[in-house]
């Protein structure tokens, strides 16, 4: 039996973020937690830091990656890294949707997880 899993991200449901963006849950482990942040035009995530490394890869339209004090101009493909307790966020450009996946590692929840929640 094969251990390979194929995950389709345009068939995750989404549902809303409390920070306001859409997103789409793509996998939760111990070793990591990979989320599909989905901004309108304009919208954006606010900028807020995590305990662990982060990487954001563009899936699809184009906009700003913010990390600490640098706004990067990110498009389809692109990555752009942030170490730990940086500060970061997201920001669509203003003509079409920015739809990006963000990968923590390791999962900043993994202790939630084991305890079951």
């Amino acid at each position: 039996m094969s251990a390979a899993k194929k995950i389709r991200v345009e068939e995750l449901p989404v549902t809303v973020s409390p920070r306001g963006p859409k997103i789409r849950k793509v996998l939760s482990s111990d070793d990591v937690a990979i989320t599909n942040v989905i901004l309108a035009p304009g919208q954006d995530l606010p900028v807020h830091s995590t305990p662990v490394d982060v990487f954001f890869y563009v899936r699809s339209g184009s906009g700003v990656v913010i990390v600490g004090d640098e706004e990067i101009e990110a498009t389809d493909g692109d990555i752009v890294l942030s170490p730990k307790d940086i500060p970061h966020g997201l920001r669509a450009g203003r003509s079409e949707e920015f739809s990006v996946l963000v990968v923590k590692t390791p999962n900043p929840n993994a202790q939630r997880l084991k305890d079951g929640g």
